[in-house]
Formats: structure tokens, C-alpha cells, sequence
């Protein structure tokens, strides 16, 4: 069986060629890379060129102009071969055995169509590292409404079948486009999880992630309950309560992360008038303090 895996990249040569070898290095050897540079300027074609040399299995597409991660994702996903399709982004690594891990879930039960992993969330700049552990398997259906369990796309395999079917990334996202491909997953397909943590996903403060920008999240987010209406019109009222509240603290992290503590408070107020509760409650008097110290607290609670 064999997975093909999608490295979307944008002028990141360095960290691209990290994670085509955290590829390479994988346990499981039945795989292909496809690498697609959505407009790079930098070295990356010279970095690529040189890694196909010593493996055949590297694919390498390149276009200019930018046109942004979805379409690069989606043209990867459209000159994939194998019977899985499996997401890396250009500045995250995976460890050896996450494929043959998720593998091997696959295999264990013909309903399952997806299966993503722990990961480690590093902190480059702060120095600070933490583990997330999946927190649900199964028929995610429903629960997936609430937030995005399943996390980043660089911690999934999905069965390429699948995706043909519910259909590919949505190009009309600027962010948020991991959750909404998730929700069509689970409408479809059962779940799957490896608690380990197999993938590193990096926050690199020295490179401009799509994280930095809150209002591509408020709009995602606006776009996306408008996009289910459907779903979340059946869903019960507690499902709508915690999906509201799941996307206020989304935006509440991002505004702190950015150091834009004045908007978190905006947010949490707002919550907390709808429904006080001690999570926002400690939230809030954390908007005081420097991120890095609501990051410490994190990993003591990881």
C-alpha cells in the first residue's frame, strides 16, 4: 500500500529540506514525496533538485505566482499515486514510525478512513515544548462540530479514496481549511488516533505563519458556520454552546500569542457574559502576563 505524502512550501528552503528527510528517514518505505513550491523565490527548487537526486521517490512541483497552501495542497493531492494520502507542512518533521503507526490502525478496521497522531508543539523562540495527545477516536460526527479534535494536517493519513469523494481542500480559506476538510471526514468515515507523539509542528516566530493573521481566523470561522449551517442546525444546542465557545478561545490564543492582550480581553468578556466559567475566568487574569508564561503553565498541564 502506498502513501503519498504532500509537502506544500513557500520560500522556506532550509526548513523544507528538514522535513523531506524526516520523510525519507521513515520506517515504512512504500511511499512517495510530492513537494509543491507555490511560487518560491528563494533556493528551494536548487534544494529539491538535489534531494531527488539520491531518491527517486521525491516528485517535485513548481509554479509561480503564488496562488497559496490550499491550491499547492490540492495540485498535490491531484498528481498523488498511492492508496493513502498523508500532509507534511514545510516547517513541521515527523518521527520514523509515524506512517507504519498509522499504517497499521488502517488496517485494523475497514471503517476507518482517517487516522492522525500525537504531536509536539515547539515553541523555537521561547524555548518551550509541550505534547498533545489525541483526544478522540471513532464517530467524530458530531464532536468534530465543536472544534478541531484532529489538529494539524501534518499528523493525518487519509485514505485516498476519500477525499476524491467528500472532495479536496477549500481554496476559498485562508485559514482554519485543516478544520473544514475534517468536518466533511467525518461526516463519511470512523477515526482513528496514535497517542504517540509523532510529529514536531513548530512555531517559528522569525517566519510569518498564517497564525500572525487573527482576522483570517474571525473570517474562517464566520465562513465555516455558514458553510454547515446545515449540520449545525441538527446538532444540539450544547454542540452549538461548545462550538462557540471552542472558536472563542481559538481567537483569544491567537490575540495572545500576538501579543494583542486588548483583543483577548474583548473576546473573554464576552464569553464570560454569556456563560461565566472558570476556564475564561483564569483566562482572562492570564491576559495579563506575558504569553510565554500562559506557555509554561501549558506544559506542566501536558
Amino acid at each position: 500500500m502506498k502513501v503519498s505524502v504532500i509537502i506544500p512550501t513557500h520560500n522556506r528552503a532550509k526548513l523544507v529540506k528538514k522535513a523531506v528527510e524526516s520523510v525519507l528517514n521513515q520506517t515504512y518505505k512504500n511511499l512517495e514525496i510530492i513537494v509543491v513550491s507555490d511560487g518560491s523565490t528563494d533556493d528551494t527548487d536548487f534544494v529539491i533538485n538535489e534531494c531527488k537526486k539520491s531518491d527517486q521517490r521525491i516528485k517535485y512541483i513548481s509554479y509561480h505566482p503564488a496562488k497559496g497552501g490550499n491550491i499547492a495542497r490540492n495540485i498535490g493531492i491531484k498528481n498523488a499515486k498511492g492508496e493513502f494520502m498523508a500532509f507534511l507542512d514545510d516547517d513541521d518533521e515527523w518521527m520514523p514510525e509515524k506512517l507504519e503507526l498509522q499504517i497499521q490502525e488502517m488496517k485494523k478496521n475497514p471503517k476507518i478512513g482517517l487516522v492522525y497522531t500525537g504531536v509536539e508543539i515547539i515553541y523555537d523562540k521561547e524555548n518551550i515544548k509541550y505534547y498533545s495527545s489525541p483526544e478522540k477516536q471513532g464517530d467524530l460526527s458530531e464532536e468534530i462540530l465543536i472544534t478541531n479534535y484532529i489538529g494539524t494536517t501534518s499528523s493525518v493519513m487519509i485514505k485516498g479514496e476519500l477525499i476524491k469523494e467528500i472532495g479536496m481542500f477549500d481554496e476559498s480559506l485562508k485559514a482554519l481549511q485543516d478544520y473544514d476538510l475534517w468536518i466533511r471526514t467525518c461526516q463519511k468515515t470512523q477515526v482513528a488516533a496514535v497517542a504517540k507523539p509523532l510529529v514536531k509542528y513548530f512555531n517559528y516566530t522569525l517566519n510569518k505563519q498564517i497564525s500572525d493573521d487573527i482576522n483570517k481566523y474571525e473570517n474562517a470561522i464566520e465562513y465555516i458556520d455558514n458553510k454547515y449551517v446545515d449540520l449545525y442546525s441538527i446538532a444540539s444546542e450544547e454542540i452549538r454552546k461548545q462550538h462557540q465557545h471552542s472558536m472563542t478561545m481559538l481567537i483569544v490564543n491567537k490575540a495572545l500569542r500576538n501579543k494583542n492582550a486588548k483583543m483577548a480581553r474583548v473576546y473573554l468578556r464576552n464569553s464570560l457574559l454569556q456563560q461565566p466559567n472558570l476556564k475564561d475566568i483564569s483566562m482572562y487574569l492570564l491576559s495579563f502576563f506575558k504569553y510565554e508564561t500562559i506557555l509554561k503553565l501549558r506544559t506542566k498541564k501536558k
